[in-house]
């Protein structure tokens, strides 16, 4: 099975990453699998149909740059 392959491939690459690494790859994958959860995407569909309601009203918005910049 190619999936296997993968699978085997996969766990090798992350068996030589630091300890650091290893919890970014856990990270992402939580990530990967939220996003295909159906009340994440509703939360998601509330939040965008909210902010752009927002902003056609005029509420001003923070750019995502500057949001990150406050966090590093």
């Amino acid at each position: 099975m190619p999936g296997v392959n993968l699978k085997k491939k996969l766990i090798s690459y992350i068996e030589e990453l630091p300890q650091v690494k290893v919890k970014e790859v856990i990270d992402f994958v939580s990530y990967l699998r939220l996003k295909e959860d159906e009340w994440f995407v509703d939360f998601v569909n509330k939040r965008s149909s909210m902010a752009k309601a927002a902003k056609q009203s005029g509420k001003k918005f923070i750019k995502l740059e500057n949001l990150q910049k406050e966090y590093k």
